[in-house]
């Protein structure tokens, strides 16, 4: 009865489809305001929109993680240069200032030798020290721990895979920890998994706070920040032409460079049309839990952490002892709609009722705030980070699926290596240059991901 539901719901997105097609509905979208917590406990001044044409040598399309320390590093590095970042609404707008608060290593599901597995760690590693030193430097706290996280083992037959996987990244030199569902237990203080894979590098953030860290930092080095500036276009050419809209009006900004920072929202500005696809998640906060809450729940680590379903839950207890809890679902609508059409009070009643289910002494407890956020994903869930056009001045550093609040920041200082023609070593990796998977155009794109994303949902559940 559960199999024959699924096919007519899977056959319903499929008529859906056909009948938006016939009808080419064309609609003009809008950026919507961070409405998450994060931007609601931390303010940051907004800066004036574009009011005139103007030349610069590099121009920055995207003011989240990686626009902003695109922006730092390259005018560290290279004193004197006219830089500005134009953002479609307020810093922090995307995925930077909406995630669910946890930062992670760029560990590799896959490698084909150990020196790669153990340089792309360590320098996801020296990033994360870079981030702790630059709040240190500017006395700017973000509310950074960097204790470690956990990655969760939801189906026992997965327990051999970890523990195997653990015995290859400790061969490389990497520290990872296998806990059987014990110590998963003692540590998180929830019973619901079989263990745990143990990284000690990595851990939390403030979405925001990180975000006035970065603008702060590169302001100091004479970037001009422009909000409520969005790029409509930009013409390639040996000098790029941008469009930008500003108080109803339009500019034009010429630049000898260009980096486009712009994740989830990259295919509006005309440019990996069929390689990204943004998809929307929702994230869920909690009220501040008791000293009775938490001496119930055996959450003695503290460590956020993470879990092994497709569609994943994720979980960080911050300073002031809320719970961001995010996962569950995602959603995705035609033709990349980036406007958000899902019932968040539907979805908010899902993740709390799964939170209770992890943690049963924590039933009555509400959600303070939920919101939605947008992640760029594609089909071979690899980041990218390059040079392209025919004159090689359009920098780019997007894709992060989901894993993106530390390797944005590190691919802002790989840009400014590439743009000073200097190596670095994430050159050596697969994600430089990484030629992303072509994803089906629409009607396929929109029948084929909601359907796998129901099937994936019904997975998870048996």
């Amino acid at each position: 009865m559960k199999n024959t539901f699924f096919c007519i719901q899977c056959f319903a997105i499929g008529i859906i489809a056909i009948f938006i097609t016939s009808c080419e509905v064309v609609k003009v979208e809008r950026f919507t305001d961070n409405d998450s917590y994060w931007a609601k406990s931390e303010t940051i001044a907004v800066n004036q929109g574009l009011a005139a044409n103007i030349d610069v040598d590099i121009a920055i399309i995207g003011g989240g993680y990686t626009g902003l320390s695109s922006a730092y590093h390259l005018a560290k590095n290279n004193p004197g240069l006219k830089i500005a970042v134009f953002e479609a609404k307020t810093l922090g707008s995307g995925a930077s200032g909406r995630h669910g608060g946890m930062v992670l290593s760029s560990l590799l599901d896959e490698y084909t030798d150990k020196e790669t597995f153990k340089w792309t760690y360590d320098l996801s590693v020296a990033n994360m020290r870079f981030i702790d030193s630059l709040s240190k430097a500017f006395n700017i706290p973000c509310n950074l721990v960097l204790n470690g996280y956990c990655e969760t083992i939801f189906d026992e037959d997965d327990v051999q895979d970890y523990v195997d996987y653990v015995k290859e990244a400790n061969a490389a030199g990497i520290p990872l920890e296998f806990w059987n569902k014990t110590k998963t237990k003692e540590k998180l203080g929830t019973d619901l998994y079989f263990g745990a894979m143990y990284d000690p590098n990595g851990g939390s953030v403030h979405a925001v706070k990180l975000i006035k860290l970065l603008k702060t930092a590169a302001e100091k080095y004479g970037i001009v920040i422009y909000e409520n500036s969005p790029v409509v276009s930009f013409a390639e050419g040996k000098t790029v032409t941008l469009s930008v809209q500003s108080e109803n009006k339009s500019f034009e900004v010429t630049a000898k460079n260009i980096v486009v920072a712009t994740n989830a929202y990259t295919t509006k500005l005309g440019i990996f049309k069929n390689k990204i696809m943004p998809v929307h998640t929702q994230v869920g906060v909690t009220e501040p839990l008791t000293q009775i809450q938490l001496n119930a729940v055996q959450w003695q680590s503290k460590l956020p952490f993470y879990d092994s379903r497709i569609m994943l839950f994720h979980l960080v207890l911050t300073p002031d002892n809320r719970i961001v809890v995010g996962g569950g679902n995602v959603d995705t609508y035609w033709n990349n709609g980036i406007e958000y059409k899902g019932n968040i009070a539907k979805i908010a009643d899902m993740m709390l009722d799964e939170l209770i289910i992890m943690y049963p002494e924590l039933k009555g407890i509400k959600f303070e705030h939920v919101w939605n956020g947008i992640i760029g994903t594609t089909l071979d869930e690899v980041a990218t980070v390059g040079v392209m056009g025919e004159h090689k001045n359009i920098f780019y550093g997007l894709a992060y699926n989901g894993h993106g609040v530390n390797q944005s920041i590190l691919f802002g200082d790989v840009i400014a290596h590439l743009y000073a023609d200097k190596y670095h070593g994430w050159k050596d990796t697969e994600n430089y240059g990484y030629k992303l998977s072509k994803i089906p155009p629409e009607p396929f794109k929109f029948i084929g991901s909601n359907i796998f994303f129901k099937y994936w949902k019904w997975k998870d559940r048996h």
